[in-house]
């Protein structure tokens, strides 16, 4: 797995790539009424990863409330229920210095009717509905370099 962290001028593209290998596999049920985001961390503490990628999810939520951007700034979605189904669910958890990125999940979902919706999930807004199947595998970073240009 490669992890790219672009920034662009209109001079210079500085692209990094982090090298690594993936470690141990968490597969887990969240019971209802669990938080998405709360309880991946969870686990990932739980197992003793630092740093972990979704591999994998399937499930249900109460509601959901999924962030995106817009031109004037970032917005909120509140998608109604019960039963909002998850369709993905993508993103890296990582822990520096104890603290997480507030929102590090990403997915897309549908409503009762069936639309899609797609966005970053709120932490502490998308609570289980029956149970949430999720696999997590562990990231174990070697180190940074700089990409050579194609």
């Amino acid at each position: 797995m490669t992890n790219l962290n672009t920034t662009t001028t209109e001079t210079d593209d500085n692209i990094q790539v982090e090298e690594g290998t993936l470690g141990k596999l968490v597969m887990a049920r969240l019971k209802p009424n669990q938080d998405l985001t709360e309880s991946v961390e969870a686990l990932c503490r739980q197992h003793g990863m630092k740093t972990a990628i979704v591999r994998g999810a399937i499930g249900s939520l109460v509601d959901a409330q999924l962030q995106y951007a817009t031109a004037g700034g970032l917005r909120v979605m509140e998608i109604n229920g019960p039963g909002v189904e998850i369709l993905n669910v993508f993103g890296e958890i990582g822990f520096s210095d104890g603290k997480s990125n507030p929102n590090p999940l990403q997915g897309v979902v549908a409503d009762t009717d069936g639309k899609i919706f797609a966005g970053r999930f709120l932490r502490g807004a998308n609570l289980s509905f029956i149970t949430i199947e999720i696999t997590l595998q562990e990231w174990i970073p070697a180190k940074v370099r700089e990409a050579v240009p194609a």
